[in-house]
């Protein structure tokens, strides 16, 4: 696997896995979070629509991209600055890009509001993410070709 457009794809659908896995097993464990996928499908649905089974699935493959892109963004990192400290980066890069993402873009389009209320789901999506951004980077380290 030596092309870079696989091993982001790759990479980021198992950061992706990763993120939802985790948030589910804390959902049935009780802890009250908002699921990335719902998040997700309301970018593209209206809020009663983005629970159905259908908006469920485009929740997740809309985790996905977010998922391959974050991996895009690791692996720039990874590309710019060196294999150093992989991990680092990798945790790095994906918090860059979350923060980008809920903290400019959800408010601007105003993309599920009750997130901003809730700094549990804050907290936990920045735990999860920075497992998520480790795992990603670590795998690119090994696998990627950076000079």
């Amino acid at each position: 696997m030596k092309d870079s457009v696989v091993q982001i794809t790759v990479f980021g659908i198992i950061g992706t896995v990763i993120i939802n896995a985790l948030i589910y097993a804390l959902q049935v464990m009780g802890v009250n979070v908002l699921a990335p996928w719902l998040i997700s499908a309301n970018v593209f649905l209206e809020p009663e629509l983005a629970q159905t089974t259908l908006g469920i699935i485009i929740g997740l493959v809309g985790t996905g991209g977010l998922g391959i892109a974050s991996a895009a963004i690791i692996l720039l990192l990874l590309h710019w600055t060196g294999k150093d400290y992989a991990i680092l980066k990798g945790i790095v890069g994906i918090n860059a890009f979350s923060f980008i993402t809920m903290g400019l873009f959800m408010p601007l389009l105003n993309i599920a509001p009750q997130v901003r209320a809730d700094p549990l789901t804050n907290i936990v999506a920045l735990s999860v993410l920075s497992v998520a951004g480790a795992i990603v980077g670590a795998l690119l380290q090994q696998y990627a070709e950076i000079k």
